[in-house]
């Protein structure tokens, strides 16, 4: 009888990880950023907390197997890095390719019509530079909005935004995260409601499932706002 509970034990164990990897997540041993706080709360197992972090659209969960704990809805800052335990566990949604990388970027104004130093390309260029020259800033106007055009359409798991690193974090906030097949119609598909912190990376899971060739964030609140982030990323099934 021992035998036969310790073999269901160790099926259900099995059900639930495959039941998490059905939903897109699976076991990542660093996270590519500093986690510095986390919702909390005791679960009765791994699936229930990546079904929290489903519900509120995380990209990344962590669960302590030794504990039955989950932490989800994190806020994350992208200097340094948090590297996993034996007792915590981090599941995040499968790294697929990103394909915003080097696409057609464009915007609703950039500040002092100066490309050369804050220009919308400089968002999907893979870098990220600590300062704030050289990564791309919108005029300062009612809702700024920045583009990124894909080569066709596809399916949306995530996307990724570096926030500024070295001041006005705050500035992105009520931010609409809005998806286009043909450009000119667009859904809002993910929201952040903010404000942002300086050097913050924020994830937003997308709506299943979200096919689009354009993607745009705007601001939607407020009125002498700008847009400046160092780095847009967008991972896609295909």
């Amino acid at each position: 009888m021992e035998y036969i509970k310790v073999l269901l034990f160790i099926t259900c164990i099995s059900c639930s990880v495959n039941n998490v990897s059905m939903q897109g997540y699976e076991r990542l041993a660093e996270v590519p950023s500093f986690q510095i706080h986390c919702k909390e709360t005791p679960v009765s197992s791994l699936l229930q907390c990546a079904a929290l972090a489903r519900a509120s659209k995380d990209v990344r969960f962590f669960f302590n197997k030794q504990d039955s704990r989950c932490r989800w809805n994190c806020t994350f800052l992208y200097t340094g890095s948090t590297v996993m335990t034996d007792q915590w566990q981090q599941y995040a949604i499968k790294l697929l390719r990103n394909a915003a990388l080097s696409k057609t970027a464009t915007a609703s104004s950039v500040l002092d019509d100066d490309h050369s130093t804050w220009g919308a390309h400089y968002a999907t260029d893979g870098q990220k530079p600590a300062v704030a020259i050289h990564s791309f800033h919108s005029s300062f106007q009612t809702s700024p909005w920045f583009m990124v055009t894909l080569d066709g359409p596809y399916t949306i798991q995530y996307v990724r935004v570096f926030n500024r690193r070295d001041g006005g974090g705050e500035r992105f906030h009520d931010v609409a995260f809005e998806v286009s097949i043909d450009g000119s119609l667009f859904k809002q598909r993910g929201f952040f409601k903010g404000p942002g912190m300086t050097d913050q990376v924020i994830e937003i899971l997308f709506d299943y499932p979200t096919i689009g060739k354009y993607v745009r964030i705007k601001i939607t609140q407020g009125t002498n706002n700008a847009l400046h982030i160092v780095e847009f990323e967008m991972y896609t099934l295909e």
